[in-house]
């Protein structure tokens, strides 16, 4: 790294974002998708780069949230 260059920090981090979106999703009764647009609207990000750091539990709660809601198609047969 060169002398004259300045260290640039992320808007928010993975972890950051994965409490923030637990917090707003348990105390404040969000569903992850509210939660999650919540926070890029807070912090100025566009939903499109936020998607490329959720990964983990946080993206499979997200999917199954969606697929509850019929907003994505269920990937896997399940028994009622």
């Amino acid at each position: 790294m060169m002398a004259d260059e300045i260290p640039i920090k992320p808007v928010i981090t993975f972890d950051e974002l994965r409490m923030k979106v637990e917090k707003y999703v348990q105390s404040d009764g969000m569903s992850y998708v509210e939660a999650i647009v919540d926070i890029c609207k807070v912090k100025e990000i566009d939903p499109v780069d936020i998607a490329k750091i959720i990964k983990g539990p946080l993206k499979d709660k997200l999917e199954a949230e969606a697929m509850e809601r019929n907003i994505i198609k269920r990937t896997t047969a399940y028994l009622v």
